[in-house]
Parts: C-alpha cells; sequence; structure tokens
C-alpha cells in the first residue's frame, strides 16, 4: 500500500529529505543523474534517525560513525557497514509514495 510523503518539487537531485511512511522514518533521495529512492531512515549500526546525515548526490554518510551506502543502490561503501532496506517508490503526478508493506529496517548484527 502506497503513502503519500511528499510533493516531487521538496526533493531536488542530488538532495535528500526525512519523511514518515507508515510509521516508518524513511530517507528520501534523489541520486545525480537517477531516479528518488526510498531506504530506511535510521541507521543499522546505532538506530539512529538519519536527519542529520550527509548527502554529496550520490553517497549518504552517517554523522555518528561515518558509515557509507551508495543511494543508488542502497549499498555500504563502508566496509564493515550493513547495506540499507530500500522501500518502493513511486511518483504520479508530481507526488511521491512510498509502500512499506514487507519491508522492515535492517540492523547490523552485534
Amino acid at each position: 500500500m502506497f503513502n503519500r510523503v511528499c510533493r516531487e518539487d521538496t526533493i531536488p537531485e542530488g538532495g535528500m529529505r526525512i519523511v514518515i511512511a507508515d510509521a516508518h522514518l524513511v530517507v528520501l533521495v534523489w541520486p545525480d543523474n537517477g531516479a528518488i529512492k526510498a531506504f530506511q531512515g535510521v541507521c543499522p549500526h546505532t538506530n539512529t534517525p538519519l536527519a542529520d546525515a550527509a548527502f554529496d548526490g550520490t553517497v549518504l554518510t552517517c554523522p555518528l560513525h561515518l558509515w557509507t551506502w551508495d543511494m543508488n543502490t542502497g549499498q555500504p561503501t563502508h566496509e564493515h557497514a550493513t547495506p540499507l532496506a530500500e522501500y518502493p517508490v513511486k511518483v504520479q503526478d508530481g507526488i511521491v509514495y512510498v509502500d512499506t508493506v514487507g519491508v522492515s529496517p535492517i540492523f547490523a548484527l552485534p
């Protein structure tokens, strides 16, 4: 079930935004030369919200321990990082929708 989360024009290409979809904290990103993607909005290492993460248009960096992810795929670019769970996204008539059904955040093993 897709949930309306924001207008497309509130996310610039190369930018990011934190939204809530069906009680899930979600980071929306628009990677350079890519499409809008949605990933878990908390760090898998510390469960810290990624609202203050740095995003350079491709790589998202957690502000606490500097874990990094390629936001085209959600895969880590830091050797000890865990991938981010990805949520399906659709953009229709300038509105961004995210589907959280069956997707849970991924957390690093202790």
